[in-house]
């Protein structure tokens, strides 16, 4: 009879390697879902050094700088372009602003949407 069955030894290194497998399955979820929580929540802000001479020329960069949105790397976690919503009305008071762009086509239909 103990032919047909399989051996006691083999049903617990299955059983082992099932809940191994398991375990596996569910740290590559909980890592993705952390990953995810952070991409979220968007990159950490650094501070600023007062005494530092590269904070005085970061803040003269204006809003360039935040357009460009390349965060700082923080370990293995692949860098994300960061996005920026703004409102119609921004958008065209900076257009209007531009002299390149106050007598645009863009920025007339703008104003009348």
């Amino acid at each position: 009879s103990r032919a047909r069955q399989e051996d006691p030894e083999q049903l617990r290194l299955k059983q082992k390697a099932k809940e191994m497998q398991q375990q596996e399955l569910a740290q590559m979820r909980q890592r993705e879902a952390n990953l995810t929580a952070l991409a979220a929540i968007g990159p950490r802000k650094k501070r600023k050094n007062l005494g530092s001479p590269s904070s005085a020329s970061a803040e003269g960069s204006g809003t360039g700088s935040s357009l460009t949105g390349a965060a700082g790397s923080s370990g293995s976690r692949p860098t994300r372009q960061r996005i920026t919503r703004v409102n119609l009305r921004d958008l065209l008071f900076c257009l209007e602003d531009e002299r390149f762009t106050s007598h645009s086509h863009f920025l007339y239909k703008g104003f009348l949407k």
